[in-house]
């Protein structure tokens, strides 16, 4: 399998991307570990919604980036198919936005936490870093997947692995008395650098990332209304379907505990989440190649094999949660009963689930179906606010809660493999009508 260059490629990125899945999770629970420790149960809870709240403005991107990255690895692969020198003043549209977009949430975000004096008034400084360096992941996004879609993944994927060790580090260092201010102007500085190094690095070898108009990028982004409402639709759509809680739990329930069960909930499905994107980006280009190419047998097969490798961390994952859950989250938050049983028995379940969503809905969305994804995404949204609104009114347990948020959740997996099963039936369809009316 590694004797040509391409699968030698492929298969240093794979490592690559499981390295950073790995070093994600372990920074997310140890850091975690670290603030209930530092900070306690309840001060906790508001750092979590710090967090969350950062993650709200990634969605600025409305899905532009991916929308991006279906035109601009068309064109690679086909040149003659749209204006590579059009695509190019998108791309720094969306930068230069997108970076904009980050200081001013950040400006705002510190207005608000000293104006209404949120939270706790000796963390104000460290809230306003730790959000200023969960937003910058908004320009990295348009950078990243423009280098991937011209096959420069290994470079993206390697950078990142490197700022993320030196996170880890930092955090361990946290648990063992590194002063909170020192890490949250860390967090920042390693941001900042590994944005500077991928923009030095990708302009050396994407072409498309110099000398192009930001003005004649927004009437190209504006150009393609359509397709941008739709990649909008689908990235508000998700983005609120997984963080809604974090705003609806607090006014639901008043203790904080149920708002740090649903963390570790949450936490345990985006380890998921990220698990599985490694698998589905490492396929994905091979998967366009050979949708591009309208090769169905090479298409079919790196489907089967995306859902045959997220299998495996998706089976860890749940033997973990499901023999060792008590002892981990125990240890992890210093209460073992905050997620009980029917808590672990829903986050086994979200994980087959989001095995389904991810692997179904990246190749779609790769080959630019995002209209179809949207609406899935968005009707199941809808379900879920009502859900969260009958929740409110009925005052019904967290476990409750988490139930009914993952039932839900099923009707959307389900629905994006379905539209996945229709793509290839639709494909093979396509492939009979030149073979029927050509001579035998």
């Amino acid at each position: 399998m590694l004797r040509n260059k391409a699968a030698k490629k492929s298969a240093v990125f794979f490592l690559l991307k499981m390295s950073n899945t790995v070093l994600a999770s372990v920074w997310s629970f140890l850091l975690a570990y670290a603030l209930v420790r530092i900070v306690g149960l309840e001060s906790y809870a508001f750092f979590a919604t710090v967090i969350a709240f950062a993650s709200l403005v990634l969605q600025a991107d409305l899905g532009i980036s991916i929308r991006l990255f279906g035109q601009l690895r068309q064109n690679f692969l086909h040149p003659e198919t749209g204006s590579r020198d059009a695509l190019g003043s998108a791309v720094a549209a969306a930068f230069a936005s997108y970076s904009g977009i980050a200081v001013l949430a950040t400006v705002i975000f510190g207005v608000m936490v000293w104006g209404f004096d949120l939270g706790t008034t000796q963390y104000h400084p460290i809230y306003l870093l730790l959000f200023a360096g969960s937003v910058l992941p908004l320009p990295w996004m348009i950078l990243r997947l423009t280098a991937n879609a011209f096959d420069h993944y290994v470079m993206t994927e390697a950078i990142d692995c490197v700022r993320r060790t030196l996170l880890l580090v930092l955090t361990g260092a946290l648990v063992i008395g590194l002063p909170l201010m020192v890490y949250a102007v860390s967090f920042v500085l390693l941001w900042l650098v590994a944005l500077a190094v991928l923009f030095v690095m990708a302009r050396k070898r994407v072409a498309i990332l110099t000398g192009h108009s930001i003005r004649r990028g927004f009437t190209v982004l504006r150009g393609d209304l359509q397709g941008i409402t739709a990649s909008a639709v689908l990235s508000l759509s998700e983005f609120l379907i997984y963080i809604h809680p974090y705003y609806v739990i607090p006014m639901t329930h008043r203790d904080a505990v149920a708002l740090v069960a649903f963390d570790m909930f949450y936490k345990v499905t985006r380890f998921a989440t990220t698990a599985y994107l490694t698998v589905s980006e490492t396929v994905l280009p091979h998967q366009t190649r050979a949708y591009h190419a309208g090769d169905v047998a090479l298409l079919r097969k790196m489907m089967l094999l995306g859902f045959a490798l997220a299998s495996v961390p998706m089976l860890g994952a749940i033997g973990i949660i499901g023999i060792f859950g008590d002892r981990f989250f125990g240890i992890l938050l210093g209460h073992a009963d905050v997620v009980t049983p029917e808590i672990r028995l829903a986050i086994c379940v979200m994980l087959f689930l989001m095995l389904v969503q991810t692997i179904s809905g990246a190749m779609l969305a790769g080959i630019g179906r995002l209209s179809v994804l949207a609406k899935r995404a968005s009707t199941t949204l809808v379900a879920m606010l009502v859900f969260s609104a009958f929740s409110g009114l009925q005052t019904i347990s967290i476990e409750q809660f988490i139930a009914g948020y993952v039932a839900i959740y099923a009707y959307e997996a389900f629905g994006y493999f379905w539209s996945m099963l229709m793509l290839f039936r639709e494909i093979g369809r396509n492939a009979k009508i030149p073979a029927a009316s050509s001579p035998a």
